[in-house]
């Protein structure tokens, strides 16, 4: 049997139906190829009911007359396609839902190549159901389908693109914009000979006009934001060489004295009635020769930048500055993207919470706090356009509140300015110490500065916020020496009479003071705040100011794109009602859950690499999941393998310590003891302890390697090379772990070639007991089920370090003789198979050395005699 487009025997799968019936049927309604989007050019958008959401896109999307009319599903054959309804249904939603009044998709396709069914969004019968054998000419049904479907039956709902010239736009990757922003900004530096900060506060400039050029195309056409790259008319395009060309004839600068000055007088005038605080100095100018302003647009023309990422002033920011700015001074700006979206994801927003960063750097958490209010209400099916768009303007001018110190450069300057970028909002950033709560006036304040702390005084704050989401700077400190320090000091209980204290730790506090009884603080906080004896008492202060909700484990590798080496997590917290004990027995469970990918999709370095977008799309599944396990936890419905009761959170709160329950062992068919029972810590007698102040001899360090195998280091000599009081000589056959790298697998028998070679108190070194074989015990330390329990009982947080007295009690499987005689077996085989290679390719060399006399005396005096210093 055929129809129009194949014979039934080629639908065989779903690509079958796709490229045999489905691309061949759109084809033959009219649509050329520049009309039909496949998939692989569309955007992934979330559909589904929260907590049950997923990402999706369909296999076409079809446009006429400027934007996308009708989607299409093709399944294999014999699949259900009532199946797949809700998914289509709902982009289609997704889609309309960006546009302001009229909806322009208004239909979806689904079909697998036997059935075909066409449908209005929102209507769960179709309206059309055709058969295979329907399509074909002359049947009334599909001649139904043709005219519901083809171009011309949208032509008159929009202006179209026909005839007119078009500038082709792409979605670039981060990786890309980084590297076209580095382009822009040699660019500049090379052509108008400025510094870095002045090249970037130019560019910031044009890269504000170039957002809101891309923002009127997306105004004009929200549709476009679902298609990867897209043609536009040239004539509706301000940030192009063709527009700069038909300007300046009246004018040698048109983008700054046409563009920059209409957006500069705008702002000024909302500055003057009090809706706009200020990005750029008033009478600001883009200080840059035409030419120079000209490579830059050329640079970025095509490029739609609008909305690929939330905090891309943020990055631009990062990426211009980094070259300037030590890494771990920038980590107290930038949030990576997927922890931002996790933190978003906690917080359970509601479209009338009113929510707070008090540390907000660019912006990152209010943008998207403001995006995903916005979506909740754009899915609100039982509001108008009208209410919906009352309510958007009142999210964000009177619910979103950031908070920022830095100075130089002033960031709320820069939040303020993403935010209006992204929907505004940025009226209530603050560039204030939020820690100072009085925010107190001091005389070298600019009347600038004592405008902006009298507005956020007169604003009253005081128990208004619903909602707090943050990432308080990891290492500032305030310190009782200063006098302004020590006022803000004085403020807080958690400094006690200390002489100092981490702002992170105020944080919480201060935070306290701002949100609701019953509001919620959602923040990242370093590990060894959880864990550490040394915090014990923060750790009581802050349960009896909050009830802990929540704690989310992040990778210690979170943070890596601005080298702050520290382990963090989310922490959760709802401010205590007055009517609540705060007697933490009477508290309820808590849910924590340990992330393996979030934030380690942005890694420090700046070129795309192979396997970074499955990276990508490991993190944001693990932020799904995450948040939607905790909205089931707050259900009542959540999975008990993540769910922690109060009373096994007695004085620490990570979720290493308090979550997990190793039950590897009631798998093991092994009989366990203590590792103790097997090995025993090394007592060193007086000839293989090296007094370092009174050793004069050299002496060799030993080392482990990660792969567990031994290694020489430098020789040193004891007195002047160490810090270190003592050092120990380990003997051949002894274990040694390193403490802070066993996890990894740092732990290694000492081979008879380095007996007697030293090491510090840094390493563990144990003898095996009588019967048992180090090199069986090496093999098993190293597996992963150990190496994981060797994890769980280290201490610290960012440097973890294995202690004897920690490990020694951990239950230990050691194989039966044959299993042992085995293993010895392989690995003296393998022993000898390495040093027969070592010698085979050590021969080798020689060898060929020899026959090219490249051995000669000449050679070693140059390279003894020249070489440079190590």
């Amino acid at each position: 049997m055929r129809n129009l487009f194949c014979d039934h025997g080629d639908l065989r799968n779903e690509a079958d139906v796709e490229q045999n019936f489905a691309r061949r049927l759109i084809e033959a309604l009219g649509y050329s190829d520049r009309a039909i989007r496949p998939k692989a050019a569309l955007e992934e958008l979330t559909v589904g009911n929260v907590g049950e959401a997923e990402r999706h896109r369909p296999d076409f999307a079809v446009k006429a007359a400027g934007h996308i009319r009708w989607i299409l599903e093709a399944k294999a054959p014999g699949e259900r396609l009532a199946r797949h309804l809700g998914q289509a249904n709902g982009y289609v939603e997704a889609i309309n839902s960006s546009y302001p009044s009229a909806a322009p998709v208004r239909y979806f396709v689904l079909t697998n190549g036997i059935e075909t069914n066409l449908h209005e969004p929102g209507v769960k019968s179709p309206i059309l159901s055709l058969g295979f054998k329907h399509f074909v000419e002359g049947n009334a049904d599909y001649q139904k389908l043709a005219e519901i479907l083809r171009p011309s039956a949208f032509v008159n709902t929009s202006p179209g693109h026909a005839n007119r010239p078009n500038i082709m736009f792409s979605k670039p990757t981060i990786a890309e914009v980084t590297s076209v922003f580095a382009k822009c900004h040699q660019h500049i530096h090379q052509s108008d000979k400025i510094s870095q900060a002045k090249g970037f506060e130019e560019f910031v400039k044009l890269i504000t006009l170039k957002l809101l050029s891309d923002k009127a195309v997306r105004d004009a056409y929200p549709g476009l934001s679902v298609e990867r790259w897209f043609d536009h008319p040239a004539e509706e395009v301000e940030f192009s060489l063709g527009w700069i060309a038909a300007h300046e004839k009246s004018t040698p600068n048109p983008v700054d004295s046409i563009l920059f000055k209409r957006f500069m007088d705008k702002v000024e005038t909302q500055i003057a009635l009090q809706v706009r605080k200020r990005f750029f100095e008033k009478g600001d100018r883009i200080n840059l020769k035409p030419e120079t302003i000209k490579g830059v647009v050329k640079r970025l023309e095509g490029l739609y930048l609008f909305g690929i990422d939330a905090d891309l002033n943020g990055r631009l920011f990062e990426d211009f500055l980094s070259a300037t700015m030590r890494g771990k001074d920038l980590g107290q700006y930038f949030t990576p993207r997927t922890v931002v979206k996790l933190g978003v994801g906690l917080g359970n927003l509601k479209t009338n919470d009113k929510v707070l960063d008090g540390c907000c750097g660019t912006g990152g958490f209010l943008i998207d706090a403001l995006a995903d209010m916005w979506a909740k209400v754009n899915r609100n099916d039982s509001m108008s356009s009208g209410a919906k768009a009352a309510r958007k303007k009142a999210i964000a001018d009177e619910q979103i509140y950031g908070i920022d110190f830095a100075k130089s450069p002033n960031l709320a300057k820069i939040a303020r300015l993403n935010m209006y970028l992204h929907g505004d909002g940025g009226s209530r950033i603050f560039n204030i110490d939020g820690l100072d709560l009085k925010a107190s006036e001091e005389v070298t304040d600019s009347p600038e500065e004592q405008v902006e702390k009298k507005q956020f005084r007169d604003s009253n704050l005081a128990s208004r916020f619903d909602v707090v989401l943050t990432n308080p700077p990891f290492s500032k400190k305030y310190e009782r020496s200063n006098e302004g320090d020590a006022r803000i000091l004085e403020q807080y209980m958690t400094a006690g009479g200390k002489s100092g204290a981490f702002a992170k730790l105020l944080f919480f506090e201060m935070y306290h003071h701002y949100l609701k009884p019953g509001g919620r603080l959602i923040s990242v906080i370093d590990d060894g705040f959880l864990s550490g004896g040394d915090y014990r008492d923060f750790r009581k202060q802050i349960r009896k100011l909050y009830i802990v909700k929540a704690v989310i484990s992040l990778p210690g590798d979170a943070f890596q794109r601005s080298e702050a080496r520290v382990k963090t997590s989310f922490i959760v917290l709802e401010k205590r009602r007055p009517t609540e004990s705060a007697d933490m027995k009477d508290d309820p469970a808590i849910f924590m859950y340990p992330c393996r990918y979030v934030g380690i999709d942005d890694p420090k370095r700046r070129r795309w690499m192979p396997g970074d977008d499955e990276l990508r799309r490991q993190a944001m599944a693990e932020v799904a999941e995450a948040v939607r396990g905790y909205h089931r936890f707050l259900d009542g419905s959540g999975d008990p393998a993540n769910t922690v009761p109060v009373d096994r959170v007695v004085d620490r709160l990570d979720v290493k310590h308090c979550l997990i329950d190793r039950d590897w062992r009631q798998a093991s068919n092994e009989q366990l003891a203590p590792l103790s029972d097997f090995v025993e810590l090394k007592s060193f007698d007086d000839d293989d302890i090296v007094e370092c102040q009174f050793h004069e001899e050299p002496v060799q360090l030993f080392i482990v390697k990660y792969d567990g195998s031994a290694a020489r280091e430098r020789i040193i000599f004891p007195r002047t090379d160490t810090e270190y009081p003592q050092l120990f000589r380990v003997r051949t056959g002894e274990l040694v772990i390193s403490n802070i790298a066993a996890t990894y697998g740092s732990i290694a028998v000492v081979p008879p070639e380095m007996d007697g070679l030293v090491v510090s108190k840094e390493y563990t070194v144990l003898k095996a007991r009588p019967k048992y074989d180090a090199r069986v015990i090496w093999a098993i330390l190293r597996s992963p089920e150990i190496r994981a329990e060797l994890l769980l009982r280290t201490t610290g947080a960012n440097r973890t370090r294995v202690r004897w007295s920690d490990i020694q009690d951990i239950a230990f499987p050691y194989p039966d003789e044959a299993t042992a005689a085995t293993f010895l077996h392989h690995m003296d085989e393998a022993e000898a198979a390495r040093a027969k290679v070592l010698q085979e390719a050590a021969a080798a060399t020689r060898g060929l050395t020899n026959a090219l006399s490249l051995d000669r005396e000449p050679a070693d005096l140059i390279l003894d005699a020249f070489k440079p210093p190590s």
